[in-house]
């Protein structure tokens, strides 16, 4: 009987050891889910900073040069590709933020404005 109730209490032993380790490998998988989830969250965010910010770069230099196309800057931890097509009063301007992984992130702004000398109505602004 004595033998018993040691293999027993060994058993119960290994069992809840088992269960707690399963437990803890949930908890912290959760945990390293939840990170990658924040990350991917904040890294969204600042590549739409990026197409923003030269979006209203390229918006600046389309109202001080009219004959102004595109072309790419570096902000911060990315970089952006801005292009201008469209002649005369009416334009299309897309900015496209990248911050290289991985993973990459791409954020697309267009915007379709009309020029009235030195100023500019934004008609529409769309993220792509």
């Amino acid at each position: 009987m004595k033998n018993q109730t040691g293999f027993i209490a060994f058993t119960s032993l290994i069992v809840i050891a088992a269960v707690a380790l399963a437990i803890s490998t949930s908890v912290a998988l959760m945990g390293i889910d939840s990170a990658k989830g924040s990350l991917s969250l904040s890294k969204s965010q600042e590549t739409s900073a990026i197409a923003k910010s030269c979006l209203e770069e390229a918006l600046v230099r389309l109202r001080d040069d009219t004959n102004y196309s595109g072309g790419n800057l570096s902000v911060g931890n990315g970089s952006c590709t801005v292009t201008v097509s469209g002649t005369g009063a009416d334009r299309t301007i897309t900015s496209v933020g990248t911050i290289a992984g991985p993973p990459t992130y791409i954020k697309t702004i267009q915007v379709v404005i009309k020029k009235a000398g030195g100023s500019i109505n934004v008609l529409s602004w769309q993220e792509l």
